[in-house]
């Protein structure tokens, strides 16, 4: 048997509980995929084959990828749910061209992306599908792919499409699947696994135990005490549709107006998607007293756990709607993230337990409870996220990526998600919006380009100091 605790036989991966979470909490509502569309310099005489050269480019790099795996089922659910490595795909599946009778503009684009986002993976297959635009305006076609959230977290799907892009050379075809054992021959590889893992487990209840009163005594005192998400009139489920658009910054715009207010490009995201939400807000007269409350994630994986999986701890940082100067609101803003991430190191050591005998089954349970009962409310008004992304530019079949926009999911209960992602020299992001709430994510963007150059305007000027 490998040393590795996660393999429970060649090409044959434990999912670990973090990942299986992922897994369970994907609903109709809040299909649990990342991804990315994106825009590629294509000269409108080479549209005809492009996508021919983008199915060749990734079918012989999948090899290289987690992509080419497929769910399976303890008996019993008696161990983790597994991995189980496949030797090839249905590329007309997997990767498909879309059809339309138009050449699509950006509006036509979000169109899409927004429509098909709500369409969840078939995970009876390996967890990912590539949609291939090749009908834009001008001298461009797209790309949208998505994977499942389970397999990976975004830093680890922007590691995905690196292994798909010309950076990579092609892989080697897969010559052997992952073999699952017989019943009774993975029930004694499990209890082998949790009796040598039982001391661990006891390690890590203590840790959890000492994490947990930590994140206590924060939450006591008040400096450090997590603003409670506030109730708004269009709080409620998430709507079963979508609607999608983007916006491009340059990165050094960013940086420059960051040391200019003493912050960090990421300081700068959130304080002007706060100015754009709180001047929405005001004008349907649905602004609370207390501040908008953001879900955000900060990752843990470490070199130890490899590029793949979901090693994320969740961030809840206010961003201050109350206070009305754009000043004061980004240096609340500041304080409040200093104040979560004191927590991440306490809620890192709530990450990463061990399966229990069992331990799919009862998650499995506990979910299927959950949403017999009616999904509940998740924590924060609304989802924010600063994704790294390659600093390097990127090509696909010799084609130039000039874009590469995140499409953000939204969870149970939030109306909007921003994400933005870092790639080359700009800051590219994603706006997805419930449209029964907020009916046209473009009044997000208009507001935030407002935002930035009144920040812009306000910031102290170094060249006068």
């Amino acid at each position: 048997m490998s040393a590795d605790p996660d393999m429970l036989a060649p090409g044959v991966r434990r999912m670990r509980p973090d990942d299986h979470f992922m897994i369970l909490t994907d609903t109709a509502s809040t299909p649990m995929h990342v991804g990315a569309v994106m825009i590629l310099d294509v000269p409108t005489a080479e549209k005809a084959g492009f996508y021919d050269a983008i199915r060749a480019q990734f079918a012989a790099r999948l090899p290289h990828t987690p992509l080419l795996a497929e769910i399976r089922q303890a008996p019993d659910g008696y161990d983790s749910d597994v991995w189980v490595d496949v030797t090839s795909c249905d590329l007309d599946y997997h990767i498909r061209r879309v059809a339309t009778d138009r050449d699509l503009d950006d509006e036509g684009l979000y169109a899409f992306i927004a429509a098909e986002i709500m369409h969840g993976l078939d995970l009876s297959k390996p967890p990912f599908e590539v949609h291939v635009i090749d009908r834009m305006t001008g001298d461009r076609c797209a790309i949208y792919m998505k994977m499942h959230h389970g397999l990976a977290d975004g830093i680890g799907f922007q590691t995905v499409l690196g292994l798909l892009s010309d950076e990579t050379a092609p892989a080697p075809p897969r010559t052997a699947a992952g073999v699952l054992p017989d019943d009774a021959e993975w029930r004694r590889l499990a209890d082998e696994r949790f009796a040598r893992e039982a001391p661990l487990q006891a390690e890590g209840s203590a840790r959890r135990r000492a994490a947990l009163a930590a994140i206590e005594a924060l939450q006591a005192d008040p400096a450090t005490r997590r603003a409670r998400t506030p109730i708004l009139k269009m709080s409620g489920p998430t709507a079963m549709t979508r609607a999608y658009s983007t916006i491009t910054v340059p990165l050094e715009r960013l940086k420059v107006l960051g040391k200019r207010l003493g912050g960090t490009i990421n300081d700068v995201f959130m304080a002007v998607c706060s100015s754009a939400l709180r001047r929405y807000l005001v004008e349907i007269d649905d602004l609370p007293d207390t501040p908008i409350v953001i879900n955000s994630a900060r990752s843990y994986r470490r070199p130890e756990h490899g590029d793949f999986g979901n090693r994320i701890v969740a961030l809840h940082p206010h961003l201050a709607t109350t206070l009305a100067d754009p000043i004061e609101r980004f240096r609340a803003i500041q304080a409040s993230m200093a104040a979560e991430r004191a927590r991440t190191g306490h809620d890192e050591a709530l990450l990463g337990a061990l399966e229990k005998p069992y331990g799919a089954r009862d998650r499995r349970a506990k979910f299927s409870q959950r949403q017999s009962d009616g999904a509940a409310v998740l924590p924060g008004n609304i989802s924010l996220s600063n994704v790294p992304g390659p600093p390097e530019g990127r090509t696909y079949a010799g084609y130039r990526q000039i874009a590469n926009f995140p499409t953000p999911l939204l969870g149970s209960g939030r109306f909007l998600n921003v994400t933005s992602r870092r790639n080359g020299d700009s800051l590219f992001m994603g706006i997805m919006t419930d449209p029964t709430k907020i009916p046209d994510p473009r009044v997000i963007r208009d507001y935030m380009f407002d935002a930035l150059a009144e920040y812009e305007q306000l910031a102290p000027d170094e060249r006068a100091s």
